[in-house]
C-alpha cells in the first residue's frame, strides 16, 4: 500500500482491496499465529483507510473464508467458489463497501457508514 498509495493519489484517487480471513476474528487450534497476522492486517486496513481518505483512495478490507483454492487443497472443509468470492469483492469495491464479508453462504458488504470515514472517494456517500 505504502508503494501504490502516492501513486493512486497522484493520479487523483483509486482503491485498495486487502484480502483478509475471518480467522481475523477466530481461533482454532494450530491456527493462532495466521489468526493473529490476519488480524494485524485487518487493524492495519483500518488505520490506512484514514489516512489515504484525504487523497480519494478507498480503502476495502475483503474477509473469506475457506476457499477453494491450492492453499486449501487436502483440506476437507465447505468451500467458497473463487469466482464468487472475486465477484463480491469487486461488487463490494464497485458500491465503495469498507468491508466484504465472503463466505460460503455469507456475502455482505458494510458500507461506507460502517466506519466514518473523513473525505470522499467514488461510491462512498460519506
Amino acid at each position: 500500500m505504502r508503494a501504490f498509495a502516492p501513486v493512486l493519489g497522484a493520479n487523483g484517487g483509486g482503491a485498495v482491496l486487502n484480502v483478509l480471513s475471518v480467522m481475523a476474528w477466530m481461533a482454532y487450534e494450530h491456527s493462532n499465529t495466521y489468526g493473529a497476522s490476519k488480524a494485524a492486517a485487518w487493524a492495519l486496513t483500518n488505520g490506512v483507510r484514514y489516512e489515504l481518505a484525504a487523497q480519494v483512495t478507498q480503502v476495502t478490507a475483503l474477509a473469506m473464508a475457506s476457499v477453494d483454492t491450492g492453499m486449501m487443497a487436502g483440506i476437507e472443509d465447505a468451500k467458497s467458489d473463487p469466482d464468487v468470492i472475486a465477484r463480491a469483492a469487486l461488487d463490494g469495491l464497485e458500491a465503495g463497501s469498507l468491508e466484504v464479508l465472503a463466505a460460503r453462504g455469507v456475502l455482505r458488504a458494510n458500507g461506507p457508514d460502517r466506519h466514518r470515514v473523513p473525505g470522499r472517494w467514488p461510491g462512498c456517500a460519506g
